[in-house]
């Protein structure tokens, strides 16, 4: 591999946990991880409401415990709201020179890209698969993507 970070980009939760959209992403990471002993994953997502208990980073490491990695190669990122953010916020955690990728859900990946670049880094996309319930969420990005063509990420 020709990285030494990977990004789990944040999304929905089921309470305490992820939602399925969510595990593919998690599950993707976890693949990566049991493939390379050295890589270590960056989870990045906050709290979205009060009414949240964990924060998306939490429910992510969380799921990545129980898929059996070690907390020790997990970096949690929990402030990120928007996947700007996201991209923000794991620049200044690892530095703009970090060698990294990012994984989110194959939808996602187009607008994910053009946000990347806005924050200024270069991360190999990975592609998560986008599962049964990610229809909605689909219509979402396809809502959203002339916005970042035109530069409007949040």
């Amino acid at each position: 591999m020709s990285f030494d970070y990977i990004l789990i980009l944040g999304g929905p939760l089921d309470g305490e946990k992820p939602s399925p959209l969510l595990f593919e992403r998690i599950k993707k990471g976890a693949e990566l991880l049991g493939a390379d002993e050295h890589l270590k994953a960056v989870v990045s997502g906050g709290t979205k409401s009060e009414s949240q208990p964990l924060s998306e980073a939490e429910v992510m490491k969380n799921s990545l415990l129980e898929l059996g990695i070690s907390g020790d190669r997990i970096i949690l990122e929990n402030e990120a709201k928007t996947t700007l953010q996201n991209f923000k916020y794991t620049k200044e955690l690892l530095g703009a020179e970090a060698k990294a990728a990012f994984v989110t859900n194959k939808f996602h990946i187009w607008r994910s890209k053009r946000i990347m670049k806005a924050a200024g880094v270069e991360y190999e996309a990975i592609a998560a698969p986008n599962g049964q319930h990610s229809l909605g969420f689909r219509i979402r990005e396809g809502f959203l993507r002339p916005f970042a063509f035109f530069g409007k990420y949040e």
